[in-house]
């Protein structure tokens, strides 16, 4: 199916690896410009130039997304080089996974700015110039968590729950522009950094084994009885992205193999 992206530009956050790297791949793949953003340069053109031997063409914005000054030059460069962004997919993330009762109320804060307000801060930044074309897509990348908190990981799950909030009231505040903002929450999903540690670990000897065994581990957590892939994320970021969704708006779409058992 062609998902009709090509030529359009798209930001990627918290691309320099994992479910972002894959994200801004996919897009690639289908004749998108991507933009890939981290914290880290070395890392961010290691993921652009991998595209770009693939055939496809990327750019790099490197920047802290818990500044207001970096993601302004990110946004900047963007507009600079490839005169500005039609697709804005907020995936940077991180945090606290510790003990949530003696977790330190510095590093609670220090999650919901990045796994909040950065998203915030890129919104409210590009929302204008796709209002003034007429045309856009916001996908935020929140979790399972979300909705299925676990023990030490309260300050993860928290913000979670507040980018489905978070989603759902910017849609709300949103007229019938030609721009949707939507939530994608993956559930447990192999990386590649995941198999290297699994590695280091000694939980197999090669990458295939060490899936086979995450896999094993999901036990009967989920359904599907297995952890998700990275292009499992990608494919429905890139259709709610695409023009053939352009009447879901506001909504959180799950894919996590039926590991959260509730309604939506």
């Amino acid at each position: 199916m062609d998902m009709q992206l090509k030529n359009k530009r798209v930001l990627v956050t918290g691309s320099t690896g994992g479910i972002g790297a894959g994200i801004a791949q996919k897009f690639a793949e289908e004749g998108a410009t991507v933009v890939i953003n981290g914290r880290r340069a070395e890392q961010a053109e290691q993921v652009a130039a991998k595209i770009r031997e693939a055939g496809g063409q990327a750019i790099v914005a490197v920047g802290d997304l818990t500044s207001d000054k970096d993601v302004n030059r990110v946004i900047e460069t963007a507009v600079s080089q490839l005169g500005g962004i039609d697709i804005l997919v907020n995936n940077a993330a991180g945090g606290s996974h510790q003990n949530d009762l003696t977790t330190p109320t510095e590093e609670w804060m220090a999650s919901y700015d990045v796994n909040v307000l950065s998203m915030v801060r890129l919104i409210q930044k590009d929302l204008p110039a796709m209002q003034n074309q007429g045309s856009g897509r916001i996908i935020n990348i929140s979790s399972a968590a979300a909705v299925r908190p676990s023990p030490g990981m309260g300050a993860y799950s928290t913000t979670k729950a507040a980018v489905n909030n978070l989603t759902v009231n910017f849609a709300q505040g949103m007229q019938d522009d030609g721009i949707t903002i939507n939530t994608v929450s993956p559930g447990a999903i192999i990386t590649d950094s995941m198999i290297e540690m699994g590695l280091e670990q000694g939980m197999g000897e090669t990458p295939d084994a060490i899936i086979a065994t995450m896999d094993q581990m999901m036990g009967d957590l989920a359904p599907f009885k297995r952890m998700g892939r990275v292009d499992e994320i990608a494919n429905v970021v890139l259709f709610l992205a695409s023009p053939l969704a352009s009447y879901i708006h506001g909504a959180n779409i799950r894919v996590d193999g039926g590991y959260v058992p509730t309604l939506n």
